[in-house]
């Protein structure tokens, strides 16, 4: 599939950027009206409003090439990378380390899914995103609103959970940010903000949903900012919950990071391919890298 002009793009809200290893992905979401998938590094936008996903597969060894890297850093929009991490820290190899690392610098927030489940992975930020742009709702939200979340957060989980019916909607709607929150390529701790719409039938009241949002932000760290919209449609037989949450950390990925071998004086860092410097401290040293900040766990001499 070859891109678009930047004239069709901007009509566009959503955009998927496929890219090599993903882009059968890509193309079956171009299907769907209002999301463009593309084959080609994007143009320049000075639109605030458009939100880009671009997927890559690090775990096969897949490389963004640089054109891609300027270009999505060159877009004013939210840009979002979904990204295959390495399941272990024996394939995480300097390279890859490094490329992973350029990659978050160049957008708004990462997310990392492992391998596996990348598929879906890709599928539920793509869907999810477009959803809560297109889908009207009784409280609305927007690409405004997903930039809040994410601002100043590395990672990101995107996704969306359903409840069972159990006939208690503030309840239903508890159960289904839990769900969304708990799915397996779902890698973010300690979130900051989170997002949430919430989407369900004719029961979904007004004051069910105030209900729900007093459940939800017990269940969230207490100091976590939360926004949230809600949207009604009679189609809908059981609540489900569209959940952004931005944060500094990735459980999974990270402990790839920390289980990677402590690199010696001189050697690349594990994580962005880096200078490594060693520093000691009374009986302890300690592996830093100064471009990353990247810090090996410290060890007796």
């Amino acid at each position: 599939m070859r891109g678009e002009p930047a004239a069709v793009l901007e009509q566009h809200q959503s955009v998927v950027v496929g890219h090599a290893g993903v882009a059968s992905v890509g193309e079956t979401l171009g299907l769907v009206p209002g999301i463009t998938a593309l084959s080609e590094p994007p143009e320049p936008s000075r639109d605030r409003s458009s939100v880009t996903v671009f997927a890559t597969d690090f775990a096969n060894g897949t490389v963004p090439p640089a054109e891609w890297l300027e270009r999505l850093a060159a877009r004013e929009g939210l840009t979002i990378a979904v990204v295959a991490a390495p399941a272990t820290a024996a394939e995480l190899d300097p390279t890859t380390a490094r490329e992973i690392a350029r990659l978050r610098s160049a957008v708004d927030a990462t997310v990392v899914v492992p391998p596996g489940y990348h598929r879906r992975g890709i599928r539920s930020v793509v869907t999810t995103l477009h959803e809560l742009i297109a889908r009207p709702g009784v409280i609305n939200l927007d690409p405004a609103d997903i930039r809040t979340v994410l601002d100043g957060s590395e990672a990101a989980a995107i996704t969306t959970g359903t409840a069972t019916d159990t006939g208690d909607v503030a309840a239903d709607a508890v159960q289904a940010v839990e769900a969304a929150l708990a799915a397996p390529y779902t890698d973010v701790d300690d979130f900051g903000a989170i997002l949430v719409n919430l989407v369900g039938g004719e029961d979904l009241t007004l004051a069910s949903a105030v209900d729900a949002v007093d459940g939800i932000q017990a269940a969230i760290p207490d100091d976590a900012v939360l926004i949230w919209g809600v949207a009604v449609e009679e189609s809908v037989s059981a609540v489900h919950a569209q959940v952004i949450a931005g944060s500094d950390t990735t459980p999974a990925f990270d402990r790839v990071l920390s289980d990677a071998r402590q690199p010696e004086a001189g050697e690349n860092c594990p994580r962005c391919g880096g200078h490594v410097a060693v520093y000691s401290l009374g009986d302890r040293e300690t592996a830093a890298c100064d471009d990353c900040g990247y810090s090996g766990t410290s060890t007796t001499l």
